[in-house]
């Protein structure tokens, strides 16, 4: 059974007024700050590091936070559209019925990360290495998981829909309560070697790979 530590976060955390305020205050380091409603717009700041801090109904536009470390945070119902991400390493984080779609977390670390009921259309999560996480009831439809290296990860009652996961082996992921139709993998099908799948699944994927199914 997949274990994951959640985020370590104290009972109350200061309320911090305004996200760009904190930035410049704490010289981009923001720690033990709580986050409620926050409209940020246009921010561009590399290497953003966040410790031990929530983030509530906020909106997220336009805003890139490239190779950004983020332990033990929560996100909880923000709209982080088309939010780069890249580069980053995420430890102990939370992202709980949150918006992903269009979000860029390529090359970036997953350990111990719960994505639970997010919108994570068009997302780009390739390039990464993921230990310990777990996707559950989100949609993920059109995503890209390319080139991944998966150790204790989940999909549960996920939409994986037209989802690509060329050259990323999906060997003891169990996918049978997740929507896999039009998932895009190599012809060879490599990747999907070791994956448990229903019997409708199979037969989905096997004209996928263009085999002939007669009786």
């Amino acid at each position: 059974m997949l274990k994951i530590t959640p985020p370590k976060l104290p009972q109350v955390l200061k309320e911090a007024e305004d996200f760009t305020t904190a930035l410049a205050d704490k010289n981009g380091d923001l720690i033990e700050l709580a986050f409620q409603g926050q409209f940020v717009e246009g921010i561009s700041k590399e290497r953003l590091y966040a410790d031990v801090c929530t983030f509530t109904n906020g909106v997220f536009s336009k805003c890139s936070f490239k190779k950004a470390q983020l332990s033990d945070v929560v996100f909880r119902n923000c709209n982080l559209s088309n939010i780069d991400f890249s580069g980053s390493n995420f430890s102990r984080v939370a992202f709980i019925g949150c918006k992903l779609i269009g979000a860029n977390f390529a090359e970036s670390q997953f350990n111990h990360v719960q994505i639970n009921a997010c919108l994570g259309e068009y997302a780009n999560f390739s390039t990464s290495k993921y230990r310990n996480v777990l996707f559950n009831h989100c949609d993920l439809r059109n995503g890209a998981f390319d080139n991944c290296s998966f150790n204790d990860i989940a999909f549960e009652n996920c939409n994986l829909t037209n989802a690509e996961f060329y050259a990323t082996s999906l060997k003891g992921i169990d996918l049978r309560d997740s929507e896999i139709s039009g998932i895009r993998v190599n012809l060879s099908g490599g990747e999907l070697r070791g994956a448990t799948v229903s019997s409708l699944q199979a037969l989905d994927l096997a004209r996928l790979l263009g085999i002939i199914i007669q009786d």
